[in-house]
């Protein structure tokens, strides 16, 4: 009985202690663009099933128009990446691009990660990516902390963003002139969170075990 007393204690310990899994929306365009679109009149979003990291991913070409919705040529997220997304505060945004073609020097805008609520962009975030892949077709990882701090807003404006995402973009617009930049493997990925709360309440049922094996050995005794 002691034995199995102190097996349920050690798995409960392990159980309190270990992180909460993190939550995940990933796109990897294996089959399809995953309803992801491109800027309206700034360039065209197409799909492609191979040349990815690994497999399918899609492709924006810039058409070398003006800015609209914020930035130039960039893709919109698809749904998976819309709605209550407050789970992901503190998490990452990550992504891979890689240049298929590419015009001049660096474009300013590129890698803007754009984050918006309600239809004229009442509430925006924006954060920044750096600078664009360089080889050609050669896949590159990109990150972002996915948090007020980052995005420039502050805590109370954060959560009333992440609350209703209406709107979820990023600028691919890298070089002067025309250009066409590749995205694959899209990830949001909350923060691990312990649950130190409920170690002291462990703690005590810790003690109470100790407690409960002394006063039993003590009365075993002989009187």
């Amino acid at each position: 009985m002691k034995h199995s007393l102190w097996v349920v204690a050690v798995a409960m310990l392990v159980w309190f202690s270990a992180p909460l899994a993190a939550a995940t929306i990933t796109n990897t365009f294996d089959t399809d663009q995953q309803g992801w679109t491109g800027n309206p009149g700034q360039g065209t979003l197409a799909y492609f099933a191979t040349g990815g990291n690994p497999d399918g991913h899609i492709r924006i070409s810039d058409s070398g128009g003006g800015i609209n919705n914020g930035f130039g040529s960039g893709a919109f997220f698809g749904p998976d990446f819309l709605g209550d997304l407050s789970a992901f505060d503190g998490g990452t945004l990550s992504l891979d691009m890689a240049t298929f073609f590419r015009g001049g020097g660096v474009f300013a805008s590129f890698g803007t990660v754009l984050l918006y609520t309600g239809g004229s962009n009442v509430a925006t975030a924006t954060a920044d990516m750096g600078d664009p892949p360089g080889g050609s077709g050669v896949w590159s990882p990109f990150a972002v902390s996915f948090d007020a701090s980052t995005f420039g807003v502050s805590d109370l404006v954060w959560a009333g963003l992440l609350g209703n995402v209406t709107g979820f973009a990023i600028a691919t617009d890298a070089f002067d002139g025309g250009d066409t930049i590749g995205i694959d493997n899209v990830s949001l990925v909350s923060a691990e969170v312990p649950i130190p709360a409920a170690l002291p309440l462990l703690a005590g049922g810790l003690g109470l075990l100790g407690l409960l094996g002394w006063r039993r050995r003590r009365s075993a005794q002989p009187i």
